[in-house]
């Protein structure tokens, strides 16, 4: 079988190790389900660069309620407190696309992790901070999905300024 991972450019070193690398995971869930989820999956691997040096806490990403995920029962953070008020955040411009806060419940009441994630079977990231108070976490959880609709407007405005920038610039030199 052909491996898909392919190399890449090392950006940087630390402790040892040279960044980006691919992360290797093991699904959990019975075997029929691991080997579905192999056969049928629509993505490759992960690649992981931390970057030790931005202060920025950047979560661990998975695909919600897949095989990948924790194996942490969640809620939508508007279903565990009501008074957040709307369903997510937009993250595009059309208003197709919302990022929604969860909270994970760790095992034999230790607490809860907030995070966000764009749906079922979609992308996700839970953050490490263990809060004692499940409103608190839902509260930290809408906040971390608004900042990741934020920053995904943001992005897809600055491609789009980029895109328009490479063809304007086209267009010039087809004129020339």
């Amino acid at each position: 079988m052909k491996s898909l991972q392919h190399s890449l450019t090392p950006e940087f070193q630390f402790a040892g190790i040279q960044f980006p690398k691919y992360v290797y995971t093991l699904p959990q869930g019975p075997l029929q389900a691991r080997i579905a989820h192999a056969k049928n999956s629509c993505t490759g691997g992960y690649y992981h660069a931390p970057k030790p040096q931005s202060g920025a806490h950047s979560g661990v990403g998975f695909y919600l309620a897949d095989s990948t995920m924790p194996g942490l029962r969640w809620q939508w953070a508007d279903d565990v407190y009501r008074d957040i008020g709307h369903t997510g955040w937009f993250c595009d411009e059309y208003q197709d696309n919302k990022i929604r806060g969860i909270v994970l419940r760790l095992p034999h009441g230790r607490g809860f992790l907030a995070g966000w994630s764009m749906g079922e079977h979609m992308a996700s990231t839970i953050e490490g901070e263990i809060h004692a108070d499940e409103t608190e976490a839902a509260l930290i959880a809408d906040e971390h999905a608004r900042r990741a609709a934020d920053n995904e407007r943001e992005c897809q405005a600055q491609r789009r300024a980029e895109e328009e920038q490479a063809e304007r610039e086209s267009a010039e030199q087809d004129e020339d």
